[in-house]
């Protein structure tokens, strides 16, 4: 009895015990969506500075490449010159220019440059390098020769692979240039790939002779 009458009179209202739980879960969700909106309002600031990074970047990029087009040839006339000697000398479908990210690739189609499996450069290929170096002496920029095969494999006594064709095919153009042009060497470095960067399919004879190439990069 006397056990009884303590619970009676110790009896706790717990029937709106429930609102501090629910008031402490709102409460929760609450600073989560106050931290959330802090994150994100960070978040997007964050992207928008990455954003104007990589658009200066890429401006800046962009007049790089124009500005070294430019001193490469000088102005319009200088580049027309020489579009118009690679026309005379029926070498305008042998070599490409082209712009990109790393600075500016003279591509030279390997039959222009070399005999057939061979790394003796070939009198059109003194011809239109000597004409190339002109253009080279104008800047001090860095330059990659790098060579390039098809996947037909080659095997003699010089030669074991495609590999040791393109190294020096790639080394026979830097000499020149440091030997005969009088480029300075410490600009330039060489690069052997076989035929592991293609840019054309091997499947045709067109592909491969795309694939047989040397480049000639003049870094940025």
């Amino acid at each position: 009895m006397r056990w009884k009458n303590f619970y009676k009179e110790n009896k706790i209202d717990y029937s709106a015990s429930w609102l501090i739980t629910y008031s402490d879960m709102i409460t929760i969700i609450l600073c989560f969506f106050i931290v959330f909106f802090t994150f994100s309002a960070k978040e997007n600031s964050m992207l928008h500075e990455i954003k104007n990074t990589l658009d200066q970047e890429n401006k800046a990029l962009k007049d790089e490449q124009e500005s070294l087009m430019n001193l490469l040839f000088g102005n319009s006339k200088d580049k027309e010159d020489f579009l118009s000697f690679l026309k005379e000398n029926n070498l305008d479908d042998s070599i490409d220019i082209i712009e990109n990210t790393s600075g500016i690739t003279i591509r030279f189609k390997d039959s222009v440059l070399f005999p057939s499996g061979k790394a003796d450069i070939s009198r059109e290929g003194n011809l239109i390098l000597s004409e190339i170096a002109k253009n080279l002496k104008k800047i001090d920029n860095k330059i990659v020769v790098e060579g390039h095969t098809d996947n037909r494999p080659i095997k003699n006594s010089k030669y074991p692979s495609n590999w040791e064709l393109s190294v020096d095919r790639a080394i026979y153009v830097a000499k020149y240039l440091i030997d005969d042009e009088g480029i300075d060497k410490n600009r330039i470095s060489v690069s052997g790939f076989g035929d592991q960067n293609p840019i054309d399919t091997n499947d045709t004879e067109q592909g491969r002779r795309n694939n047989r190439r040397i480049e000639i990069i003049i870094l940025n």
